[in-house]
């Protein structure tokens, strides 16, 4: 397989909107002279907050998600122009260490999502390079005619393109399981993206880090409503896969990743899918049981149960072996093969000890 492509690290929420990322490019490019490292977050800073002032007063935003608030921005604002520009960037690096006061506290949020800002746009995305001036890709965004809060047609098929470019296998990754949960009618599913992305993409960064993945996961899923990649069903939209088809490198790995995915559900996720559908009618049948009163001190007797669940002998005592192995370190699981009469049928098996009751906490 050839080197896969992702992002390891996002900000939610603050990563989540993309259109910042032109608001950094643009700041770039009304800037004359060099930029200095250490002056970019502070300069474009600057820049936002008088940004967002001008455009907060014209228009709230629908939702900000990982945008500064505009009261924030206001209160920020009216202190600002309390300060030559020097004055007050160069008051900043001591705010956001100390933030004693509320508007201190604002001033260090917003300061943080700038910083995201940028980084999204030039560590991420690649419309800065390392000199702090802009790329092609940064010239060709800032182009683009939009509205200041949406993205035009354009600007979506532009940066669809763009994170494709850095983080291809995990964004893709994301939008094949929207369609898995849609066909399987889960509500999550980020520890079998875990598996899949641990096993066949071998990128090991989330084997201790799963609530991370989640949380980049909400960016993504962000992004891909944002550009509208999926449709109701949860299928790729045409117009984004005749992007990846007219890209060599993008079709490829689409093609790759599809015959990986196809393997992994065929091998992995149907039979886990299985196994959790059994345990769903176990449990049922165990708790209906109980609720009927005809437990021995809590311990149910397996063929009751098996009763409600109309599956086989060699199919149930398969999964009772499954449901233990699996289930022993989240459960409190007890087996018995005392019974108050005779009770000549078959036993179970559980690690080589014959059982007929079993006991759940």
């Amino acid at each position: 397989m050839n080197k896969v492509i992702f992002i390891a690290s996002l900000h939610r929420p603050f990563s989540q909107q993309l259109k910042t990322t032109k608001w950094v490019c643009n700041y770039i490019a009304s800037t004359k002279g060099n930029i200095t490292s250490s002056y970019l977050n502070l300069g474009f800073y600057y820049y936002l907050i008088n940004l967002l002032y001008n455009e907060y007063n014209k228009a709230i935003p629908d939702e900000f998600n990982g945008l500064p608030s505009d009261k924030s921005i206001f209160n920020i604002y009216k202190y600002l122009k309390t300060k030559k520009k020097k004055q007050f960037i160069a008051e900043i690096p001591n705010i956001i260490k100390s933030r004693n006061t509320p508007l201190e506290k604002q001033i260090y949020s917003t300061y943080k999502a700038a910083s995201y800002y940028v980084n999204l746009a030039k560590d991420k995305f690649g419309l800065i390079n390392e000199h702090n001036q802009l790329s092609l890709d940064g010239h060709y965004l800032i182009g683009l005619r939009s509205s200041f809060y949406r993205l035009s047609i354009l600007e979506k098929k532009f940066f669809f393109k763009k994170i494709l470019e850095a983080d291809f296998h995990l964004f893709m990754t994301h939008c094949l399981f929207a369609k898995l949960e849609k066909r399987y009618g889960l509500k999550r599913s980020v520890e079998e993206q875990t598996e899949f992305i641990n096993q066949f993409l071998a990128i090991r960064h989330f084997n201790f880090t799963s609530a991370s993945l989640e949380n980049y996961n909400i960016v993504r899923g962000y992004w891909t409503q944002m550009l509208g990649v999926l449709s109701s069903t949860g299928n790729i939209r045409k117009k984004y896969l005749d992007i990846i088809a007219e890209n060599e490198v993008f079709n490829k790995l689409y093609n790759e990743l599809t015959n990986l995915f196809s393997l992994f559900e065929k091998e992995n996720f149907k039979t886990k899918k299985k196994y959790l559908e059994t345990k769903k009618r176990f449990l049922e049948g165990y708790r209906k049981c109980l609720i009927k009163s005809i437990s021995d001190l809590g311990f149910i007797n397996l063929y009751d149960i098996k009763a409600t669940m109309r599956i086989s002998m060699e199919n149930f005592q398969l999964f009772l072996n499954d449901f233990y192995e699996l289930e022993r370190n989240n459960l409190n699981i007890f087996f018995s093969n005392t019974v108050n009469s005779i009770d000549r049928r078959e036993r179970f098996f559980i690690r080589n000890r014959p059982v007929i009751k079993i006991k759940i906490k």
